[in-house]
């Protein structure tokens, strides 16, 4: 893992410095629509969901070692954006799954626990179902409506998207050949923020805005870890304010990416 930690320290100082310089490049139009469509198609003006409480983190896979390599890099990979982590004895709130038959095991969910997932889950995974064979991210997000509430010293937006419970689950016959810090920071992403399902993601992405995203739907081409524009998408989602727009989100984004890729 040390040449993991020597890039996400370059990379932290390039968040650090260049995002606030003043000679810092502008945000890239391109990126910023490619942002956009990486989050879900989301409207400029919509809001980016993102983790309410500090991140718990279960990996379950038949392969303990491969378990043990996934979970300490998206730790790694959380922390290095900024996301509170909980070590230790507690409860889960966020689950990677590597598992024989996905498909299968997330319909018999879908029919026996009906009620208790509720519906938002279950669309998501009737989405989902219609086009994805080999990585399922979701997420339970909770509108606060009855706010304004204050939240680790921060008083919430009404209406503001949060995610109280996330997963990825990869059907592990779709994981041969790839490499386990590949698998991190594929789940890192789906799991911490909005992202579009892999099937529907644009091919030619724009320069300085490649993904770890296209790793199941282009893996000859996909990148060895998280790309730069990645990393600066989940630092600037945990950094903005509650309730920025998505657009503001992105432009941010962009020009910490830009600023990197240009180091």
């Amino acid at each position: 893992m040390k040449h993991s930690l020597t890039v996400l320290a370059a990379f932290a100082t390039a968040i650090s410095a260049p995002a606030a310089a003043e000679d810092a490049p502008p945000a890239d139009e391109a990126v910023i629509d490619w942002g956009l469509t990486l989050a879900g198609n989301v409207l400029p003006e919509g809001k980016l969901h993102r983790l309410r409480h500090p991140m718990c983190l279960l990996v379950a896979a038949e392969d303990k070692a491969l378990a043990k390599i996934v979970a300490e890099r998206v730790v790694e990979n959380a922390e290095q954006a900024g996301v509170a982590v909980k070590r230790g004895r507690c409860d889960p709130n966020t689950l990677i799954a590597v598992t024989d038959d996905a498909v299968g095991q997330l319909r018999d969910m879908r029919n026996q626990y009906l009620q208790f997932y509720g519906a938002h889950y279950l669309q998501q995974l009737d989405e989902m179902f219609a086009t994805e064979t080999a990585s399922f991210a979701f997420h339970e997000p909770v509108q606060l409506w009855m706010g304004p509430e204050v939240f680790q010293g921060q008083r919430e937006v009404i209406g503001q998207p949060d995610v109280f419970g996330a997963a990825v689950v990869i059907e592990r016959a779709a994981t041969e050949g790839l490499d386990p810090v590949q698998l991190a920071d594929h789940a890192t992403l789906r799991l911490l923020a909005p992202t579009i399902n892999a099937s529907k993601l644009p091919q030619d992405a724009p320069v300085g805005a490649t993904t770890i995203l296209a790793l199941f739907s282009d893996r000859d081409s996909a990148p060895r870890e998280m790309t730069a524009f990645d990393r600066a998408y989940l630092r600037s989602l945990y950094a903005m304010p509650r309730g920025s727009s998505a657009r503001t989100v992105m432009a941010r984004a962009s020009k910490i990416a830009l600023a990197y890729e240009g180091k």
